[in-house]
């Protein structure tokens, strides 16, 4: 059934709204001629076809011009879901089943205060889960939470930021998960082992479970996430230790806080090193990093404090801190000086030292420096005699 095979009931009559009425024969609504005209003066768009008139154009108001039909005819047809004619109605029984409809689609003024008020919740719960979002979003200490499986639910930025693209998570979310996850059952055992619980026993109520990660530098809190007294989930809070156990003294050295330590349950080799660091670092600046006058302050040997500052890396510990200092600038004149020196070092190259030629020398010096030959001795005189004189003999 389409739309405009409708307009067949308004050629036969001059009502320009008519009643439908649905299956079990009550009133659900009018429709009106003016929008089955339109729909036939639509022409660009292939109209779909429909088991049976559909609600969404049906009027359930009462119009003026079905109570004016009623001046000049006593009945009106009435048609049923599928579009056909299924009766005529009088006055009497038009209006009464109007009336069963007036009546279910409208709305008692406390039934619509109370839709109003549960609207108006509805709209303030919506801007608080958008506030609380972005509250956990711009948190400045890394969010994660899970379910009671291990499985992330969500993480917010300073999670993704400073601790996911460390080498330890290796930037996965899976590596962060299964880490939390055997840390939070190894935490929870240790918890119950210290305080003689059992797993079974509601005697214990653990809401929060905290420790140290050296290999993330962090400090973790792990808080128990409940709906009606049943573990839904865990949030996992990650703090970096640098900015939890550092304070500023009324001279304005920086040092750790030990109260800090104290309340978090930090370890004694964590507490230790922090301390000796701060320690050599600001003995160190006071001496103008000179080591040798640092060692007498400390009173322990020279190698040993080249060692300790070494091991406890303090040179990246406290490169931030190094940056912030003034660079020194250097004058205008000694700058012109050092262009000076150079320029004039490039001007003069050094000359390669070449051994002086051998001078010609005159044909005559030449025979002159052939050496002569040497005079024989008295012995090869002798000897030569000899022979001229056995030779002379034959």
């Amino acid at each position: 059934m389409k739309i405009e095979s409708l307009y067949k009931h308004f050629l036969l009559t001059k009502a320009s709204h008519l009643p439908v009425v649905g299956i079990d024969g009550n009133l659900i609504g009018f429709i009106a001629k003016e929008r089955v005209l339109r729909e036939l003066a639509d022409l660009g768009e292939e109209r779909p076809e429909y088991d049976h008139i559909p609600e969404e154009i049906l009027q359930k108001d009462l119009h003026e011009n079905l109570l004016n039909f009623f001046k000049d005819t006593n009945k009106i047809p009435v048609l049923d879901h599928l579009g056909e004619r299924k009766e005529f109605w009088d006055k009497p029984r038009f209006l009464a089943e109007f009336s069963k409809l007036d009546s279910l689609h409208k709305k008692d003024p406390k039934l619509e205060a109370i839709i109003e008020k549960n609207e108006k919740r509805k709209d303030s719960k919506d801007s608080i889960h958008w506030y609380m979002e972005l509250i956990l979003a711009n948190f400045p200490d890394g969010l994660l939470s899970t379910d009671v499986a291990g499985n992330a639910m969500f993480y917010n930025e300073a999670f993704e930021s400073k601790f996911l693209p460390l080498p330890f998570f290796k930037d996965s979310v899976e590596v962060a998960e299964r880490f939390l996850r055997d840390l939070n059952r190894d935490l929870f055992a240790k918890y119950l082992q210290e305080n003689d619980l059992e797993i079974e026993s509601n005697e214990h109520s653990v809401h929060q479970l905290q420790s140290i990660v050296k290999e993330l530098d962090a400090f973790i809190r792990i808080i128990t996430l409940r709906e009606s007294k049943k573990v839904v989930g865990f949030l996992y809070q990650l703090a970096p230790l640098s900015t939890k156990f550092e304070t500023v003294t009324k001279s304005g050295t920086v040092f750790p806080d030990l109260d800090e330590a104290l309340r978090a349950k930090y370890p004694l080799e964590r507490v230790l090193e922090e301390m000796e660091s701060r320690y050599i670092y600001e003995t160190l600046k006071r001496n103008r990093n000179n080591i040798s006058h640092a060692a007498s302050d400390l009173s322990i040997p020279r190698t040993t404090l080249q060692n300790r500052i070494k091991f406890l890396k303090i040179s990246e510990r406290f490169k931030e801190e190094e940056t912030d200092k003034k660079k020194v600038i250097p004058r205008k004149r000694a700058e012109v000086e050092s262009t000076k020196t150079n320029n004039t070092r490039q001007k003069k190259k050094p000359v390669s030292q070449k051994k002086p030629l051998p001078k010609k020398q005159s044909p005559k010096k030449a025979l002159k420096s052939v050496q002569k030959p040497k005079k024989k001795s008295v012995l090869d005189q002798k000897k030569q005699k000899t022979k001229t004189k056995a030779k002379k003999r034959r």
